[in-house]
């Protein structure tokens, strides 16, 4: 005879929830961390917290790039970048070439803001001379053509006498060049007299071939000229009256990515070829190679692939390429050296920012931190897969705008000395400046300033923090009869509380009201049909801070399963 099960009694069981971890996307995580999230942050940790609110600073159309004049006093409180093909400067349109399309890397280097890849500059200083800031975007090199010049060489071997000269009456080359500016020379009618240009490991230089030419002095008719040989020592033209245009100009590489670090401007080939840096004190001049210890420099980098990224770090300077990191250390051409290469580069070189004396990037398979060995994957817990990523800091946290396959864009943010993530919302930011401890961020069409305190552009928040699926550790069925919050709220907070049984949708249990600010319990009952797991959501317009979440559960009779034969 077969009796009856007896019933079993039901079990009533507390999940506390005492403190909050980030943003986890896994299938299996802790109780205190969160699987969905919408405007957290982790400002009141181990509290939870929405994020501060952000101020609205300009809108300009098409913005692709921003910068920060660091020579120019007062706060950020106008667009500085690129928009619209066009560069703008605090906030007007700077007269001057369109610019390309496309990303660009911008550095200011003394008071000149240079964009890479154009090739392009703004002086926003006084002139020392006039005292006036010449208001045009003008080219970084500076050339003239000429035909038909007087080409001579000299040298005197036994009195140690050596002259090289470009004649031309009429050319004005004072108005364009000054001594000390290095300068290629192209379109000689004798090939030996062209200067050669690094810009391909597929092209050599000869032993006698010119490959430094250094203004010593100039005048109005004539460039008196120190030129050099790949080994130092003098190099020659063929003197001669040349025949046709000749081509002067003071040369920049083709520079995808550059910064400047211990006065120079270091920059990195697309093509992933070279790295160079320009002379000391100067960001025009790369072609000065003379065994003088402010010479400009360049080095060949053989491993494939372009370069992402180029930053100033610590004492040396790290360049980024999708798979590689190289490391450019010394002081002067003598030095200089890329003594390594490590593994895991970034996908998007303009997610590199640094915190706390370390990098934080994006790689093909997530976020690491580096600093100076090994990478070290950091981002566990954020299962999308990004194809790019753009970001900055405001000193504390690392900030990253990642955009996914689909085209949408998640700004996360990573904070260091928690070890967390959180997700604040959709905005798609294309670009960072930090001044201080306040991060700018700009989208295509709008620049703003990131935790805004004070909150001036009066934005309400609203944020929203998904749970775990809570099993309880048990097989039986199970529900929620009540839950407490233990809450900080503001003048005007309103709080939905909702909980989904298995994977239905969430239905609302409860409001919370804000009467004006203060720091209760709050209990909402629920009613949820029994299941095998739950979740609980908290909706939230305003100002809180969530101290505690108490949920009164029980359990009792076993769950459906399926019967495997």
């Amino acid at each position: 005879m077969y009796l009856p099960a007896a019933a079993q009694k039901s079990k009533n069981k507390k999940v506390d929830i005492l403190s909050f971890f980030g943003y986890d996307q896994r299938n299996k995580i802790d109780d205190r961390e969160l699987g969905e999230m919408l405007n957290m942050s982790s400002d009141a940790a181990p509290c939870l917290a929405p994020r501060k609110p952000r101020r609205h600073i300009a809108s300009a159309e098409g913005i692709t790039a921003i910068t920060l004049p660091e020579y120019s006093p007062g706060g950020l409180d106008s667009f500085t970048g690129v928009a619209g093909r066009r560069f703008w400067y605090k906030g007007k349109v700077v007269p001057g070439a369109d610019l390309t399309d496309g990303e660009k890397s911008i550095v200011d280097f003394g008071g000149s803001i240079c964009i890479f890849p154009d090739k392009m500059y703004y002086r926003y200083l006084p002139d020392p001379d006039t005292g006036e800031v010449r208001n045009e975007l003008r080219p970084m090199a500076r050339s003239v053509t000429i035909t038909d010049p007087a080409l001579n060489t000299y040298y005197d071997e036994i009195g140690g006498i050596y002259r090289a000269s470009i004649r031309k009456t009429g050319a004005d080359f004072d108005k364009v060049f000054k001594a000390g500016d290095s300068i290629v020379i192209s379109g000689a009618s004798m090939e030996s007299n062209n200067t050669f240009v690094a810009d391909s490991r597929k092209k050599f230089a000869s032993d006698t071939a010119i490959v430094s030419v250094v203004i010593k002095e100039v005048e109005s008719d004539e460039i008196s000229l120190l030129m050099h040989n790949k080994s130092g020592g003098y190099a020659f033209f063929d003197s001669c009256v040349n025949r046709g245009p000749l081509k002067i100009e003071t040369y920049i590489p083709d520079i995808s990515c550059a910064c400047v670090h211990n006065n120079r401007l270091f920059g990195a080939s697309e093509n992933g070829e070279y790295i160079y840096a320009s002379k000391l004190g100067d960001c025009f001049n790369f072609t000065s190679f003379q065994g003088l210890g402010d010479d400009s420099w360049y080095s060949e980098v053989g491993t494939p692939g372009g370069f992402t990224a180029i930053v100033s770090y610590r004492s040396a300077v790290v360049a980024f390429k999708r798979d590689y990191i190289h490391h450019i250390y010394g002081d002067s051409p003598k030095n200089f050296s890329i003594p390594k290469q490590t593994l895991s580069g970034a996908l998007d070189g303009k997610s590199v920012a640094e915190v706390g004396g370390v990098l934080y990037y994006m790689a093909a398979d997530g976020f690491y931190e580096y600093s100076g060995g090994e990478p070290e994957r950091i981002s566990a817990p954020i299962k999308t897969i990004f194809k790019s990523c753009k970001s900055g800091t405001d000193g504390r946290s690392y900030f990253a705008c990642a955009t996914d396959r689909n085209g949408k864009s998640s700004l996360l943010v990573y904070n260091p000395k928690l070890n967390l993530w959180h997700r604040e919302d959709d905005t798609r930011f294309v670009d960072f400046v930090r001044q201080g401890e306040r991060l700018y961020g700009v989208t295509e069409t709008d620049m703003y300033m990131l935790g805004d305190d004070e909150n001036e552009s009066g934005e309400v928040i609203r944020w929203c923090v998904v749970s775990k699926k809570f099993t309880l550790d048990d097989f039986d069925f199970k529900s929620v009869n009540a839950v407490c919050i233990r809450l900080e709220t503001g003048s005007e907070t309103h709080i939905r509380v909702s909980f989904a049984a298995d994977d239905d949708d969430f239905r609302l249990c409860g409001e919370i009201e804000s009467e004006g600010k203060g720091f209760l319990v709050h209990r909402v009952p629920v009613r949820l049909k029994k299941c095998d797991s739950f979740r609980v959501m908290l909706e939230g317009e305003g100002e809180a801070v969530v101290h505690d979440i108490e949920m009164i559960t029980y359990t009792g009779g076993r769950t459906n399963v399926k019967h495997i034969r």
